[in-house]
């Protein structure tokens, strides 16, 4: 396990993709910095703060630094062939799945955390938070890791999991789950809003979460297992000579 996780990270943090996930991580620090400049005075900066972090942070940077590492963490080496070395080894593709997902899921949940923490602190200005920022780190944690099983097994389940991706991030999660409430259930964001509301001790109004913690961490952990599973019965019928994924 060691090996794989080592050979995972020197795939996650090749230079450009290491930049690019720094470079998401400091938008919406720069917008909490603008927003500190403007200092309006009719804005209460917790809600504002709570819709800065559940829209940008949860809603965007969440699901496509997620995205990003979640379809390279075992995608990259299936297109450049370096995934046969792994697979030909006696290593049961369980241990495979998780090692992969446990590094996907601190790589993105240490990038979106950091930048839920900055740009939290930096925009209520030393002002009581209520645990708000505190909420939305461990909100993000959760997000991370239903998000990377997810796209995850969408990297086993085709070479074009990024464009896919992609869709699901902004069509499902961005649009659809925000129109109508029967589809909150099968959302990720959701789940990751029910989590910071459970733990912050903010108001209803300020993240809007529409599904409770006794809801939102059985769904996020039943998603996360089944994609698992799923990506675990995927890669034991992984041909070494090539995948035949689409």
């Amino acid at each position: 396990m060691r090996v794989i996780a080592e050979i995972t990270l020197r795939q996650l943090l090749s230079r450009r993709r290491t930049l690019l996930l720094v470079v998401l991580c400091l938008v919406p620090v720069a917008v909490a910095f603008a927003f500190r400049l403007a200092d309006p005075v009719d804005v209460d900066p917790l809600e504002w703060t709570g819709g800065l972090l559940a829209n940008l942070g949860l809603g965007v940077l969440l699901p496509v630094v997620a995205l990003l590492v979640g379809t390279a963490a075992l995608g990259a080496e299936i297109e450049d062939g370096t995934a046969v070395y792994i697979l030909a080894r006696p290593i049961p593709r369980r241990e495979v799945i998780l090692t992969k997902l446990g590094v996907g899921t601190a790589i993105t949940a240490l990038v979106t955390c950091a930048s839920a923490l900055a740009a939290g602190t930096l925009a209520l200005r030393g002002a009581d938070d209520d645990g708000l920022v505190l909420g939305v780190v461990v909100g993000t944690a959760f997000g991370a890791l239903v998000y990377t099983a997810i796209f995850l097994l969408l990297s086993l389940l085709t070479r074009r999991a990024l464009i896919y991706g992609l869709f699901y991030v902004l069509i499902w999660e961005g649009l659809l789950a925000g129109l109508f409430a029967g589809t909150r259930v099968l959302s990720v964001k959701q789940y990751a809003l029910g989590v910071a509301e459970a733990v912050a001790d903010v108001g209803p109004d300020v993240l809007e979460a529409p599904l409770e913690a006794s809801s939102a961490v059985p769904l996020g952990l039943v998603v996360a297992a089944a994609a698992v599973a799923l990506a675990v019965r995927r890669l034991q019928g992984f041909n070494l000579l090539g995948d035949a994924a689409t």
